[in-house]
C-alpha cells in the first residue's frame, strides 16, 4: 500500500515499518446515511453476525467528542476514532493513516467496518477505496445508505448530503418502518429509487439486516451525480455540534417531556442528541435522539458529568441550555 504519491504521511504507530502483504483483502462496508438514522444499531447487529471473524470498525464523529464509539457492541478487534470533522473533506487525511496501520498489522482483520458521521459525502468516501494503491489491501463489497423512514423526505428537501448518501450507496436500508403505514413505506421507497434506481432497496422496524445481503454482487450502474431539486448551498457552513456539560442531574420524565416536545417541533433543526447524563440519585444513562424519536436507558458507563452532544442546524450553547434547564435538578 503505498501512500507515498498522495503525500500521506507515515503511521506513528509500532506498525508503520512492517511490509504490507496483500495476498488476501480486507473486505470494507461503509455505513453511511443522514444524522440518527440508525447507522450504530445496524452496526451492531452486523458485528453480532460477523463474531466468528475478526472485524475492525471505524468511527467518525462530527465533533469533538465520539459519543458513538462507547456504543459500539460486538466482536471486534480495535475501533479507530476519527472525531472533529467529516473524514471524506478534511479529515482524509488521518483516514488514510488509518488504513495504513491496518494494512500493516501482522495479523489483517477480515472486515473493516467504516460508520461515517452523518453528513458525510459519501461518494467521495468511496473514491478512497477506489484508489489502486488502496484496492491493493481493501475491497469495498458494499456501500450501505440507512435512512430514517419518517424524517428522510423532510432532509432530502434541506440537504444535499442526504440525497448523495442514497446516490453513492449499493443498499439503501429504510429504518424504522413500523413507525409509518405501508402505503407512506412503498411512496417513500418509490421516491427514494429516483435518485438512486442503481440500489438495493430493504425495509427494517430496527436497524437489522441480514449479513447476506452485505455479501451479493452490485449491478453495473453508470458515473452519475444526483442533487436535489432545492439549493442548498452553504448549508453545511450551518450545520454544527455543541458539547454540553453540566454537574447537574436530571428529571427523567421531565428530560423525556422537554425534549420530546422540541424534537417533535424542531426535528428539521435539531437533527441529533446523544450523551449521558444522570438522574436524581446519580444512576447514570444513555439519552439519544433521531429525527422524533427519544430514547433514556441504563447503562454501566462511568462519567462524572453528565455531558451531551447536539448536532443540528445553527445550534449554540444557549438553545441547548433552554432545551435542558427545565428538567434539572439538584443532585
Amino acid at each position: 500500500m503505498n501512500v507515498a504519491p498522495h503525500n500521506i504521511p507515515a503511521s506513528s504507530s509500532k506498525d508503520a515499518q512492517k511490509p504490507i502483504d496483500s495476498d488476501k483483502k480486507v473486505n470494507v462496508f461503509i455505513l453511511t446515511g443522514f444524522l440518527g438514522a440508525g447507522k450504530t444499531t445496524l452496526l451492531n447487529n452486523l458485528l453480532k453476525q460477523f463474531e466468528q471473524e475478526k472485524n475492525i470498525v471505524v468511527e467518525n464523529e462530527f465533533g469533538e467528542v465520539n459519543i458513538d464509539k462507547t456504543l459500539v457492541e460486538g466482536n471486534f478487534r480495535k475501533v479507530f476514532e476519527i472525531t472533529g470533522g467529516c473524514l471524506c473533506c478534511n479529515m482524509d487525511t488521518e483516514l488514510y493513516d488509518v488504513l495504513d496501520q491496518i494494512a500493516r498489522m501482522d495479523e489483517k482483520p477480515h472486515n473493516l467496518f467504516l460508520e461515517t458521521t452523518g453528513i458525510a459525502d459519501a461518494g467521495n468516501l468511496s473514491a478512497i477505496f477506489n484508489e489502486d494503491f488502496v484496492q491493493e489491501v481493501f475491497h469495498l463489497r458494499k456501500m450501505i445508505c440507512v435512512t430514517d423512514v419518517e424524517v428522510v423526505e423532510d432532509f432530502l428537501s434541506k440537504t444535499t448530503e442526504t440525497a448523495r448518501q442514497i446516490s453513492a450507496s449499493d443498499l439503501v436500508l429504510i429504518n424504522k418502518s413500523g413507525l409509518v403505514s405501508e402505503d407512506y413505506l412503498a411512496q417513500v421507497k418509490n421516491n427514494l429509487k429516483r435518485i438512486n434506481p442503481y440500489a438495493e432497496f430493504r425495509a427494517t422496524p430496527d436497524g437489522s439486516l441480514d449479513k447476506k445481503h452485505l455479501l451479493t454482487d452490485n449491478p453495473a450502474r453508470p458515473l452519475f451525480s444526483i442533487e436535489p431539486a432545492s439549493s442548498t448551498e452553504g448549508l453545511m457552513h450551518s450545520i454544527n455540534s455543541v458539547l454540553y456539560e453540566t454537574d447537574s442531574c436530571f428529571d427523567l420524565e421531565k428530560v423525556q417531556t422537554v425534549l420530546q416536545m422540541s424534537l417533535f417541533i424542531y426535528y428539521k433543526d435539531v437533527y441529533r442528541i446523544k450523551g449521558y447524563i444522570k438522574d436524581q440519585k446519580g444512576n447514570p444513562f444513555i439519552l439519544q435522539s433521531a429525527g422524533k424519536t427519544l430514547s433514556i436507558t441504563p447503562t454501566q458507563q462511568q462519567f462524572d458529568k453528565s455531558h451531551l452532544v447536539f448536532i443540528g442546524h445553527k445550534l449554540t450553547q444557549e438553545i441547548a441550555d433552554r432545551l435542558l434547564k427545565p428538567a434539572m435538578v439538584k443532585p
